[in-house]
């Protein structure tokens, strides 16, 4: 189903469409054919069949309340999610495990329309080669059609029809039989023990023979039974005679043994046959022809049983006719005929909507075949025509690189079809380690949908910086990636950016403080991730990198800072321009959004403040938003000089610190931290002073604060589970940890200690050391602080910069199983100790232990 069909059925059971819900669900995909793929699928988070193992199933339901609990109430986030997953998979709700065990494929659903594979994953491989041109059309011939859809179903009616009359209809007539052997065997049991009985007594002395065989006669001959009581028993000898006969006492005492009678028109001598029966079997049953009565001219069968009486040498016999049987197979034979005629007349009706139906499908099928192979035509010139180079991997074969691959690198395909490519093009970098790693295991992985930035080594040697991106396809029904290469077409800008080394990284600070306009600042800052990348490609450290991108920072800020002074006039008082939060402790990220302030000196109070205070904000309104142009977000929680309620006066800033301080509830915690971080950027340096040193007496003369705060504090954990594990979480089936997270709990500790210490340092690093120095914390306890702080940072540094080619774009999410042993080792161990610091922080401020 489409989105909008999904979003449809909720609407009409629930009254919410949730179309951003659905698309979640879905992953953003809805497929129609192989060009869009190669547009869309190139675009961050891009994966168009994980999505189904991860969020098609029961487990995924937490997440995506969490993902959209902000906008809806969790039971219709459930209702919506549950429809949407039992539309899809026969109001069934699978679980992981069903995906897992291969109860259902990770083949996206709106493709099972198609069931047919039109080119086999050889003939695919041969197309992608340029050998292949398309199938001949087989064209079926009206003949042909009809032996192959309308002569089976013919022959199936046929086949069907006879074993009705050939073996049922027999065996049913068998049945009938057999019940009226049985019947008149039961009814002839109770002639016989009369006979056995009188037989017994005269064995026995109370009967002379004669006597005996009278009584016995007497009783047989009133014998009777059957619908009107014609039916009776008659009784011969062995010769035959006939001894007694209820309907016919001129026969009594005659020998039988040529006798025939005119309503037996089968013409047997029934009681010879009676007697060569009981000499051989004992008894048995005849089957003749007889008339009903003398005047009836119709001869229907009969059925006769005659059983012998070895004391006395008499038969005694019965017989009923059995045109009943033959009347009831008639009338069911009518009926049958009846029923397949109509029968036949229906299934010849939905066989001719089947062939009608079978040549539509068999016409369609010829037309999409066709278009398929134009399509596939017009896909490879496309690809063959495209700017950047592609590799398809199908089966886990390299089968197909484009022309433009082969001319960037100057591979031949010959080149490259032998064993694993992936160490020939990539050289051993933090940039491309990663990337192999990822490559080298498509098959027992899903593609990552981010981007990956490497340097390709081409076949003369040389090396060619591209932008990688890895995302499947599914071909001949078959798992298959492709692999897209986008070369980075660097600026034209001056290259005193290729010149940045680890011994010489003030170039591009000169050239920012030399700069003439507010825009020659933001296309130097536009081009810092270029310097990152030089830096790292030289294997500069981490530290080194957080430094200089801080640096970079604060000097593009003063440039800005004085050219739009020089733009706008003189200040009307002094002020200072605050960097807070990451950018106050000179931590900051290619990622970081901006955390600034303002503070100025102004004894105005009513307009002429408020004055004052609308120069600053125009100061900060150019600073902020060359900052934005720049790639430093704007703060999402406006925590920025151009907000009014960070543009104050030192009096203002007070009341503010005052009121957090004092007031010291959760909704005044919440924010306060960034403000702990503040320091000097441009200005009157003495008014940064003068707060930080209110803000230190304020703190000191309300000791409960500090309490509250490090309450505050320890509602940040460190992620760490029984055992001393990583606590990790999942993110579309990845189990992954968040490194913001971790490193939370750490700069929290350091900061509420450095506040209760009067340090006035914003750099976590240096306030360790000052810690240190006074004695607050002995020489172990910093050096694992100062360890721990740079594990967790250049792991953080370091998978920003694996995760997005661009550098523009914040992911703090560690793909645990993505790290070496020693990494997670390293990892464990810093997690660890931020659990021990968390503990002390408790036991100092609050006396309560925790470990």
């Amino acid at each position: 189903m489409k989105i909008s069909d999904h979003a449809d059925h909720t609407e009409k059971l629930y009254k919410l469409r949730a179309e951003d819900i659905h698309k979640w669900i879905d992953g953003y995909f809805d497929r129609q054919g192989f060009d869009e793929f190669l547009q869309i699928g190139r675009t961050p988070g891009f994966n168009p069949y994980t999505h189904r193992k991860f969020r098609h199933c029961h487990e995924a339901l937490p997440e995506v309340i969490k993902e959209f609990s902000y906008k809806y109430a969790n039971d219709q986030i459930q209702n919506v999610f549950e429809c949407h997953i039992k539309d899809d998979y026969d109001n069934y709700i699978p679980t992981r495990e069903d995906f897992s065990n291969g109860t259902f494929s990770e083949k996206y659903h709106e493709s099972e329309e198609s069931k047919e594979k039109i080119l086999t994953s050889g003939e695919l491989e041969r197309y992608f080669s340029g050998n292949y041109s398309g199938r001949k059309q087989n064209r079926s011939s009206p003949e042909r059609f009809g032996l192959r859809i309308v002569l089976p179903a013919i022959i199936s009616l046929i086949i069907f029809i006879l074993s009705i009359f050939l073996i049922i209809l027999p065996l049913f007539h068998e049945s009938l039989m057999e019940e009226k052997k049985e019947m008149i065997m039961e009814i002839s049991s109770v002639a016989v023990s009369i006979l056995d009985y009188y037989a017994s007594m005269e064995s026995e002395g109370s009967f002379s023979r004669e006597k005996a065989q009278s009584t016995a006669l007497d009783e047989i001959q009133k014998l009777r039974y059957g619908p009107d009581h014609e039916n009776y028993f008659w009784i011969t000898d062995m010769q035959p005679v006939m001894v007694m006969h209820p309907w016919r006492p001129d026969l009594n005492g005659q020998d039988l043994s040529d006798y025939t009678d005119s309503k037996n028109r089968s013409g047997k001598k029934l009681f010879v046959e009676s007697v060569q029966l009981v000499q051989d079997w004992g008894g048995g049953f005849l089957e003749y022809l007889w008339q009903p009565d003398e005047s009836s001219l119709r001869v229907v069968p009969k059925l006769s049983y005659v059983q012998g009486l070895p004391q006395w040498k008499w038969i005694i016999g019965t017989g009923i006719y059995i045109h009943d049987v033959e009347d009831e197979i008639s009338r069911l034979t009518d009926h049958l005929v009846i029923i397949f005629l109509i029968i036949s007349f229906l299934m010849f009706m939905i066989l001719v909507y089947m062939v009608i139906e079978s040549r539509t499908i068999e016409r369609n099928r010829q037309h999409a075949e066709t278009g398929l192979i134009e399509a596939k035509e017009r896909y490879r010139a496309l690809v063959e025509a495209s700017n950047e180079g592609y590799i398809l991997i199908l089966n886990h074969r390299n089968i197909f690189f484009n022309p433009t691959f082969q001319r960037m690198t100057g591979y031949t395909e010959q080149d490259l079809l032998s064993g694993s490519i992936w160490d020939q093009l990539f050289t051993s970098s933090v940039r491309s380690n990663s990337l192999k790693f990822h490559l080298e295991n498509l098959k027992s992985e899903a593609p990552n949908p981010d981007e990956f930035e490497a340097m390709l080594r081409c076949q003369s040697g040389s090396f060619i910086d591209v932008v990688v991106r890895v995302s499947r396809i599914f071909l001949s029904e078959e798992n298959g990636q492709v692999v897209s290469f986008r070369p980075i077409i660097h600026s034209s800008l001056p290259l005193y950016i290729d010149t940045v080394t680890a011994d010489n990284p003030d170039i591009i600070l000169k050239e920012i403080q030399a700069s003439e306009s507010n825009a020659h600042v933001v296309r130097i800052l536009n081009q810092l991730p270029l310097s990152i990348r030089s830096m790292l490609d030289l294997n500069v450290g981490a530290e080194k990198i957080r430094i200089y991108i801080s640096k970079v920072y604060s000097f593009s800020v003063q440039r800005i800072i004085e050219l739009s002074i020089d733009e706008m006039g003189k200040p009307p008082a002094d002020f200072a321009f605050l960097s807070l939060g990451s950018s106050g402790r000179q931590e900051m990220t290619l990622f970081s959004d901006q955390d600034n302030a303002i503070v100025f000196n102004s004894e105005k109070t009513g307009e002429g403040l408020e004055a004052t205070r609308l120069y600053f904000l125009n100061l900060a309104d150019k600073v902020c938003s060359r900052l934005n142009q720049a790639g430093f977000p704007y703060c999402p929680g406006g925590i920025m000089a151009v907000n009014p309620a960070y543009c104050l006066s030192l009096e203002e800033w007070y009341k503010k610190y005052s009121y957090w301080i004092t007031k010291a509830d959760n909704n005044s915690l919440l924010d306060i931290h960034v403000f702990f971080d503040l320091s000097y950027v441009w200005g009157d340096g003495y008014l940064v002073d003068e707060l930080k040193l209110y803000i230190f007496k304020l703190s000191q003369n309300r000791p409960e604060f500090l309490s509250h705060f490090a309450g505050n504090c320890l509602q940040y954990k460190a992620p760490v589970g029984l055992l001393g594990t990583v606590k990790t979480e999942e993110r579309d089936g990845m189990s992954v940890v968040n490194l913001k997270e971790c490193l939370i709990p750490l700069i929290n500790f350091v900061r509420i200690y450095a506040l209760r210490s009067e340090i006035s340092e914003t750099s976590t690093l240096i306030r360790i050391r000052s810690l240190e120095d006074i004695g607050v914390l002995n020489k172990p306890s910093a050096k694992d602080l100062k360890k721990a702080f740079e594990i967790l940072w250049e792991l953080r540094f370091t998978n920003q910069i694996i995760s997005h080619g661009a550098l523009r774009k914040v992911n703090d999410d560690l793909i645990l199983k993505n790290l070496s042993v020693q990494n997670r080792k390293d990892l464990q161990w810093a997690l660890s100790v931020i659990s021990g610091i968390q503990s002390r922080l408790s036991f100092d401020f609050l006396g309560m232990d925790i470990s």
